[in-house]
């Protein structure tokens, strides 16, 4: 705001320092900035001392400050306009460190509206240590490649959580109505209904050949980890859910 001219009309500070000619007059009138004189005419001269209380009130303005508790600040005979700039400094520098932060929030909270959350693949895996979480991401990347998982990830991560839960919710309805009709035999048609609901229901996460929706079938009684979720809706639900799925699959094949 400072420049090299001295000799200032209430109009040039008031294009300097972004302020109104009324609101200068006011101050005047306040006693709380008085121009270094006054012309014949009564116009209003200011010089470099009234730029740098100016300064410090419109700091002070932005820090909540009233005008009688400015005026009452910078009329105090110990008032240090040096120490009070360096504090100004402090404050403005957190106060940019805060924005900073809350314009990487708002610039998250677009990408997830958007679809492109930068939250962390971790997020979904909750419950599970990070050991395990790398440990069944080898494991799909060697059953299915690192293609497979880079997009079944990529559409979880554009889901969001509250669409992920509501996915995650779907899936276990459809597990427990599959384990509700075991007794009916696996090629019964509403279990057949069933899995081609479930196989609907993995597009969410990948688009899956025939072949590999065979092998994520065999996987739910194969892999200990699957298994052991699957007995928790039904001790018998991970070999009856392989039966049914290649059941589904070998008709589907058939029927091609």
């Amino acid at each position: 705001m400072i420049v090299s001219n001295m000799n200032y009309t209430v109009k040039d500070l008031s294009r300097f320092a972004g302020v109104s000619v009324r609101t200068l007059h006011y101050y005047d009138e306040k006693g709380l900035l008085k121009p270094a004189s006054y012309d014949l005419n009564g116009y209003r001269r200011y010089g470099e001392e009234q730029l740098i209380k100016l300064q410090q009130i419109m700091f002070y303005k932005e820090l909540g400050f009233s005008l009688e508790e400015i005026g009452q600040i910078i009329s105090q005979p110990d008032f240090d306009v040096m120490e009070a700039l360096k504090s100004h400094r402090r404050l403005l520098e957190k106060k940019v460190q805060r924005t900073r932060e809350l314009i990487n929030t708002v610039d998250k909270t677009i990408q997830y509206l958007e679809g492109e959350t930068g939250m962390d693949i971790k997020e979904y895996y909750q419950g599970f240590s990070d050991e395990q979480i790398e440990k069944y991401r080898t494991e799909a990347r060697q059953r299915w490649g690192e293609e497979t998982l880079r997009e079944s990830e990529k559409r979880v991560l554009g889901m969001g959580k509250d669409k992920f839960d509501a996915v995650q919710a779907e899936g276990g309805a459809i597990f427990q109505s599959i384990a509700g009709n075991i007794s009916k035999g696996h090629d019964n048609p509403e279990v057949q209904a069933l899995i081609a609901k479930w196989r609907n229901w993995l597009e969410n996460f990948h688009h899956y050949s025939e072949d590999a929706v065979l092998g994520l079938g065999q996987a739910y009684s194969q892999h200990p980890d699957f298994a052991a979720f699957f007995r928790k809706f039904h001790p018998d639900l991970p070999e009856f859910f392989t039966r049914a799925v290649t059941y589904y699959v070998e008709q589907n094949k058939r029927a091609g």
